[in-house]
């Protein structure tokens, strides 16, 4: 009977020890680094503020806001679209930021760029254009023009016309003391 008893014994811890897990192997490191918790809200980028002020102005002209486009806008912008006596230079078409909002903010809701822009949205992009600094640009910007655009895809190819090419308006901005400023309006082709 001492045997069987025995054996039993020795069965059960046989079988209570293969149901203990195996402790995982574990690797010595130098210095364990804290991990940084995730930010819940991503931080923003220059394209977040971007997309900030163009929205801002398009707000501003379609509100016919005088007051708040010029606080988003540089005192003179290129604007080859405008009607009157721009002055045209090397540097480009640049009206007084008052006669860009008589020309642009006018019925702008009810302009081809304004509807496209609500229905098809627009895009950012962004040029340099070396060794240029046309003199509207603020006294402490350095360096060559850094543009940041807004496109917007006025008319599709044919649309306006059978063989149209189609017709993108670019709203400029540039970046100065860590704010964008309203540039000017070009338009392609």
């Amino acid at each position: 009977m001492k045997k069987v008893a025995v054996a039993c014994c020795l069965l059960i811890v046989s079988l209570c020890y293969a149901q203990k897990p195996a402790k995982p192997a574990v690797k010595k490191t130098t210095a364990a680094k804290p991990i940084a918790a995730k930010p819940t809200v991503p931080e923003k980028n220059e394209w977040d503020d971007l997309d900030i002020t163009f929205v801002a102005l398009v707000d501003a002209l379609v509100k016919n806001d005088l007051r708040a486009f010029t606080a988003l806008s540089l005192k003179e912008v290129d604007c080859i679209d405008c009607v009157g006596k721009p002055e045209f230079n090397n540097e480009g078409f640049f009206v007084s930021a008052d006669v860009f909002y008589l020309n642009i903010a006018k019925n702008f809701s009810l302009s081809p760029v304004y509807k496209a822009l609500s229905t098809r949205g627009y895009t950012f992009d962004k040029i340099t254009i070396k060794n240029f600094s046309p003199r509207v640009l603020p006294r402490n910007y350095k360096g060559d023009l850094v543009l940041y655009e807004a496109w917007v895809p006025t008319y599709l190819v044919n649309e306006l016309s059978k063989g149209h090419k189609g017709t993108s308006h670019g709203f400029q901005f540039i970046k100065t003391d860590g704010k964008f400023k309203f540039y000017g309006l070009t338009s392609i082709p």
